[in-house]
């Protein structure tokens, strides 16, 4: 991220009263709120332009897609300087979906290659591959799929008391294939035109509001999508038990 972009991400955080992500996680920003006799915590997609249009990310590929479809989006609309912040823009999943729909269909042959190219790999190629054996080890797992995987993963994925079966291990390689060939299936940072946020005028909140009135506003509208989506009021709840 441009040092620009970082400062004017660190505004809008202090602006609305976010709680800025991990960075481990891929989430810009948290905003935590009780509603329904339950704690929540948002994860927010923060974005910032000058020109109308946004840029989104390098190598965009499956997981980036998965994750914008569980966030709030807030988009931060600055002057041609990019000093001053004019308005906010929420969004939700739904919001955010006829443009991530039409990003998928662009890629949809690349994926719909990788799984027919990763499907066909048989037994005989986890032999070439990982050499062949009655029963394979953590290590093994570990030289195959390498850091994609925390330990914890690498051990629920176990078949055996202390290791993975020739048939899990064939699983195993299927997906790191799967991995390798969706990372030569991303698209260089797809920018969202201005023409989609054109849709949404209407709903950005001026900053001529005033700092606690914008704030108010901001907070209570993040709440609202995240309380109208199931699956996000459900990962925002996940996200509050995990941290209590």
């Amino acid at each position: 991220m441009a040092v620009q972009d970082d400062e004017r991400e660190v505004e809008m955080r202090e602006i609305i009263g976010l709680r800025k992500g991990d960075g481990r996680s891929g989430v810009d920003a948290y905003m935590d709120f009780a509603a329904r006799g339950l704690r929540y915590c948002v994860p927010i997609e923060l974005k910032s332009t000058t020109v109308g249009s946004v840029s989104t990310a390098r190598d965009v590929g499956r997981d980036h897609l998965e994750k914008w479809r569980s966030r709030v989006w807030v988009v931060g609309f600055y002057g041609s300087s990019g000093a001053v912040l004019e308005s906010l823009l929420v969004l939700g999943p739904d919001d955010m979906e006829p443009w991530i729909s039409r990003i998928e269909r662009y890629m949809a042959p690349d994926f719909m290659i990788g799984e027919r190219i990763s499907g066909k790999l048989e037994m005989e190629d986890l032999h070439v591959i990982c050499g062949e054996k009655d029963a394979y080890v953590l290590e093994d797992a570990q030289a195959l799929y390498k850091r994609q995987w925390r330990q914890g993963m690498y051990t629920a994925r176990m078949d055996l008391p202390d290791g993975y079966s020739p048939n899990r291990m064939l699983e195993i390689l299927r997906l790191r294939a799967r991995y390798l060939l969706d990372r030569g299936s991303t698209l260089n940072n797809p920018r969202i035109p201005r023409t989609f946020f054109a849709a949404f005028a209407d709903r950005a909140a001026s900053v001529t509001l005033g700092s606690s009135e914008l704030r108010r506003r901001i907070r209570r509208t993040i709440a609202q999508t995240a309380l109208a989506s199931a699956q996000l009021s459900r990962l925002a709840a996940a996200y509050a038990a995990d941290q209590q």
